[in-house]
């Protein structure tokens, strides 16, 4: 019961209406900034809470009081996998992210850049000579953050393409059977990636890791970093991706502006992630001992699911909800908040500060292939199923 009010409803709530959302979960919004998902129907009756309010969002993300643990999501329901560093707690987290973290530093995204200009280029060139229309979650989403993430990891090129269908297929194929066969492909392959890291530590993020820290990060956490990185900037960063190209042909006077005037909005890019916020972070937070946000308690054991879509799109439907690139710099929670903010923002940043406009001046007539078509949206995290776009 409990189990189901804080991964099935929590999902649920955060399917979208094209890019809003849905109205069950604007209807929990207007109720209040901390509502009540359920009640669990025990002796111990916890309750499971919905945060929507900004101030309450970050106040559960930034708190010691709260545990990240994934203790709700069906098989994976109490397990810590090495590595993965959105399921852990300090003193850990702290280790292994402070081990981590500079490899994401400003100086290697600049010398990073050029590599994905590169790759942008050629996704965009493969996508002419392809002729529309074109999927545009494949050719455009998948195209540009698996390649730009594997070089970002040191995965050879000649292994990119094989990892690539490994990792979509753990992630999407509808067999149970096969889809646990190829994340054991994956897992397999980047447990041969840190080996090798560790032999011929290059400039690579692992091999900057093995290099400084050496036997104070354990294989398998080496290779669940690996793996974390891999799957969260490949998929996400997709994802994101394509939902930006379906924007920029439902706005297209604000992409117009962005290409022929881009000197005039040089804060877009959080505008746009504001908007979107594609990547919800549903699993809740469980509270390690009784705390009082605004004027409710959250007693020890209850869950506290931070919606970060709730925070982001707080006024919608108001006017001043709606997607305007010329607001200036908004403030917003895209990337999370606290301790687990997103530890690869500047490199998804940077993959669609690069992509997004280089798009928007390739294709400037860009549109839906079949506009009286719905998009399909998957679940959460924001999903585009297939995106056909011609010009």
């Amino acid at each position: 019961m409990f189990e189901e009010i804080n991964v099935v409803r929590a999902a649920r709530l955060h399917r979208r209406n094209g890019f809003d959302p849905v109205p069950e979960l604007h209807s929990l919004m207007s109720e209040g900034d901390l509502t009540v998902l359920g009640t669990e129907d025990s002796a111990e009756g916890r309750t499971a809470w919905l945060a929507t309010g900004v101030d309450e969002v970050r106040q559960v993300l930034g708190s010691d009081r709260f545990s990240a643990r994934l203790l709700y999501g069906g098989t994976a329901a109490g397990i810590t996998w090495p590595g993965f560093l959105t399921q852990y707690d300090p003193p850990e987290h702290t280790r292994l992210r402070r081990m981590v973290l500079p490899a994401f530093s400003a100086r290697r995204m600049r010398g990073f850049q050029p590599k994905v200009e590169q790759i942008v280029r050629d996704s965009l060139d493969a996508i002419e000579a392809l002729g529309g229309p074109v999927d545009f979650v494949p050719h455009f989403g998948w195209a540009v953050a698996t390649p730009a993430t594997c070089d970002f990891l040191g995965i050879p090129r000649d292994d990119q393409a094989d990892l690539s269908r490994i990792l979509l297929a753990s992630r999407t194929d509808r067999s149970d059977r096969r889809r646990t066969a190829a994340g054991n492909k994956f897992m397999t392959y980047m447990k041969q990636h840190v080996a090798r890291s560790r032999r011929e530590a290059g400039d690579d993020l692992f091999g900057v890791v093995a290099r400084e820290h050496g036997d104070a990060i354990t294989d398998a956490e080496l290779t669940g970093v690996a793996a974390f990185v891999m799957g969260a900037a490949a998929d996400q960063v997709a994802r994101l991706l394509a939902a930006g190209a379906w924007l920029m042909v439902e706005e297209p006077e604000q992409f117009a502006l962005l290409r022929e005037k881009p000197d005039t909005v040089p804060e877009w890019l959080d505008e746009t992630m504001r908007y979107l916020t594609t990547d919800e972070k549903t699993h809740p937070r469980v509270a390690t001992q009784d705390v009082r946000i605004g004027d409710r308690l959250v007693k020890a054991g209850d869950t506290v699911t931070c919606s970060l879509l709730a925070a982001n799109r707080r006024n919608y439907p108001g006017a001043d909800d709606g997607f305007d690139i010329t607001r200036g710099r908004p403030d917003h929670l895209a990337f999370g908040h606290g301790i687990h903010h997103c530890l690869g923002r500047a490199m998804a940043e940077l993959m669609f500060r690069v992509a997004i406009p280089a798009l928007a001046h390739r294709f400037p007539t860009l549109r839906l292939a079949e506009p009286d078509r719905p998009i399909t949206l998957g679940p959460p995290p924001f999903d585009v199923e297939a995106l056909p776009l011609d010009w």
